[in-house]
């Protein structure tokens, strides 16, 4: 079952700077003019309801989702993905074994 669901033009609240939040002199609240979610429609400047909104960053951060799977494998099949984290540890001859050998300490 697919359902299109039409993006809407977001834009930052204003009330609220984008936060979602107003902070008083005693208390945190959300913000009345954007329900908490620091996004407005851009065409009537009015706040989503909760549905509307979880739907419009539904789509979006899958749109960002499939952004960065597109430049991963672009990278990838330009030879230039840098490997970062414990698998650094592995790649290449650090000589810290014996004889210069390759030793990770494991």
């Amino acid at each position: 079952m697919s359902r299109q669901v039409a993006v809407i033009p977001l834009v930052r609240c204003e009330v609220c700077q984008g936060q979602g939040v107003i902070k008083g002199i005693f208390h945190v609240m959300d913000c009345a003019g954007c329900n908490g979610a620091g996004l407005i429609d851009r065409a009537t400047n009015q706040a989503l309801s909760l549905e509307q909104m979880v739907q419009q960053l539904r789509v979006r951060l899958n749109r960002a989702n499939r952004q960065v799977e597109q430049q991963r494998e672009q990278l990838e099949r330009a030879g230039l993905v840098p490997v970062t984290g414990p698998a650094a540890d592995y790649q290449g001859n650090n000589k810290k074994g014996a004889g210069g050998a390759h030793f990770t300490g494991d």
